[in-house]
């Protein structure tokens, strides 16, 4: 009787290995581990970029939302000094070593708010130096459209006309900041964009900010992002995220 046990179980186990020659276990798929490929942004500007955190960290917190199905890993990085011109980052040797110091990809300028109606010339003469030393290093300059003071929204017009042509000057992308904050304004006024000094961009304007810069230089649609900026109501967001995708559409 043990020996016809044992011989049982040497057939199960006989035909079991046969099943596993005939029938092998498919083991799943293990997914392509992609590359990841930096892209490196500096911001080079003053307080309307570095307030609130700054646009850069704003910008780096929406991009890190998209993380798990962006093959991209960005870094977003500025040198931002109160009442900075672009003729002061360029006399300034720390700006230029910061520009030479890495292998940027896009290099943002963003003037002084003032400095494009009284004094444009310096701003387009600073921009050309400026753009000058950010081609040496291989990257792309884009310009850093800022927005009027609240008291004085006519002159948007002027702000925008000199950026865009210091952007055909350049051949450089202008990202229209603050013509995103003008239709915003005048279309969803309930949300402040401006701090008591009526110049300083409240969280909501900075946010304002980082949603164009998501658009032109990740070139993502804002709506479909997640992030919300700690302080700041997700009603708001959603409706900042929507009012800059909708302008973008309206003015390629």
């Amino acid at each position: 009787m043990k020996s016809l046990k044992i011989l049982i179980v040497l057939l199960i186990a006989v035909q079991s290995f046969s099943a596993c020659k005939k029938d092998p276990v498919s083991h799943p798929l293990i997914p392509p581990v992609f590359e990841k490929t930096d892209y490196k942004v500096l911001f080079v500007g003053n307080s309307y970029t570095y307030y609130n955190d700054g646009v850069d960290y704003h910008l780096q917190q929406m991009l890190k939302a998209d993380s798990s199905s962006d093959s991209i890993n960005y870094d977003i990085q500025k040198i931002a000094i109160g009442s900075y011109t672009l003729e002061a980052h360029y006399a300034d040797p720390l700006t230029i070593t910061r520009i030479k110091s890495e292998k940027w990809n896009t290099v943002v300028l963003q003037e002084q708010s003032t400095r494009p109606i009284n004094n444009p010339e310096l701003f387009i003469e600073y921009a050309r130096y400026l753009d000058a030393e950010i081609k040496k290093v291989n990257a792309k300059t884009v310009l850093y459209m800022t927005w009027p003071n609240k008291d004085t929204p006519s002159d948007m017009d002027s702000l925008a006309a000199c950026y865009q042509l210091v952007g055909r000057q350049l051949n450089a992308p202008v990202a229209p900041v603050g013509k995103v904050r003008e239709y915003i304004q005048n279309t969803y006024p309930q949300i402040e964009l401006y701090i008591s000094d009526n110049k300083h961009p409240t969280l909501s304007g900075t946010y304002v900010s980082a949603c164009v810069f998501y658009s032109i230089l990740a070139k993502k649609n804002p709506v479909k992002n997640t992030y919300v900026p700690s302080g700041m109501s997700i009603e708001n967001a959603v409706v900042i995220r929507k009012a800059v995708n909708d302008y973008l559409i309206l003015n390629p």
